[in-house]
């Protein structure tokens, strides 16, 4: 498409597509109401491509992530068929365009400088040039370029499909599960129930299955483990057992799950009798380098009236693995 009336046109409908796409990345979705550059809003270290399946998410989400990937197609598809290049040398100019736009989002305060963003527009773009080469006959005339738009459908339908696969393996997919009694305290002392002594709460039997922490705790307890981020959650049960209740205790239980001085997970106990339930538990690991458990009973009494049960960690799996470990490596560097 070197010359000719569809050239002009062309260039003509890229200019109005450009400016719309301007239109909502500093003036739309109601940006000029928080102008704000008092602070200056970056993500300069990737969490993952975003891009997902719409199922089990906000759509509106999902839907704003699918424009700032599929927006970006037509550049990757007209702009080489004006000006002829090399993969190499669109994206490289491409990402430097959008690199310049994040940036000035953020010294405006319309928006924020995000690499996610910078990531899966030249996604779209990459997918757009691509759909261009696959497509070598009628390339100066509109059937031709109606084709290439086909062509790019069916590969953006092909990315969804595994960038959303990719990132629902590394939300989702889970590694090997560790009860808790497996690892090695790092501080503190801590007794398990070697019987796994049976017990009621609120009339119900309950039978632990893989671990249970010892009434001969002292009352108010403090432990901790190494996880090296190794893990994405803690599972288990707690509650106050029945025979606590029956002995006219009123005073409640807290267990607090503590990382880097912050309690990142808090469950609350009642001992009043007809509160008193089987609570299940989960706690987010992700990112947590060390975790410290604290019990606190309020009852007089010396020994612990909170039991937990069947905690179980979950490691990360290969993928989770590999994007901490990007992660880390980034943040050393910023």
């Amino acid at each position: 498409m070197h010359q000719g009336n569809l050239r002009k046109i062309t260039i003509l409908l890229l200019t109005f597509y450009t400016a719309l796409i301007f239109y909502f990345l500093y003036l739309g979705f109601n940006r000029g109401a928080f102008g704000d550059v008092s602070v200056l809003r970056y993500n300069i270290i990737p969490e993952m491509i975003p891009l997902h399946y719409p199922m089990g998410r906000n759509f509106q989400i999902w839907f704003f992530e699918l424009g700032n990937f599929v927006a970006f197609i037509p550049f990757g598809i007209i702009i080489p068929l004006l000006f002829q290049c090399s993969f190499r040398r669109f994206i490289t100019f491409f990402i430097l365009s959008i690199t310049i736009v994040e940036t000035l989002q953020m010294l405006s305060g319309l928006g924020a400088f995000d690499i996610e963003d910078i990531i899966i527009n030249s996604l779209g773009a990459a997918v757009g040039y691509a759909s261009q080469r696959i497509v070598t006959g009628d390339r100066d005339n509109i059937k031709g370029i109606c084709k290439m738009f086909l062509m790019a459908t069916i590969l953006a339908v092909g990315t969804i499909i595994i960038i959303g696969g990719i990132n629902n393996y590394l939300e989702k997919g889970e590694g090997e599960t560790v009860a808790l009694n497996e690892l090695i305290l790092k501080d503190g002392s801590l007794q398990w129930d070697e019987s796994l002594s049976s017990f009621t709460v609120a009339g119900e039997e309950i039978t632990p299955q893989i671990n249970l922490y010892s009434r001969k705790n002292t009352k108010n307890n403090e432990f901790s483990y190494i996880l090296n981020s190794e893990y994405t959650t803690m599972t288990g049960y707690v509650a106050i057992p029945d025979d606590v209740i029956n002995a006219v205790s009123t005073e409640g239980s807290e267990i607090e799950f503590i990382s880097g001085g912050t309690v990142i997970y808090a469950v609350g106990l009642s001992a009043k009798s007809g509160e008193n339930q089987k609570i299940s538990f989960q706690v987010p690991l992700n990112g947590v380098n060390d975790l410290t458990i604290k019990i606190i009973n309020k009852d007089p009494n010396l020994n612990t009236n909170a039991l937990m049960w069947d905690i179980t960690l979950t490691k990360v799996n290969t993928g989770q693995k590999i994007v901490n470990s990007i992660k880390e490596k980034l943040g050393s560097l910023f």
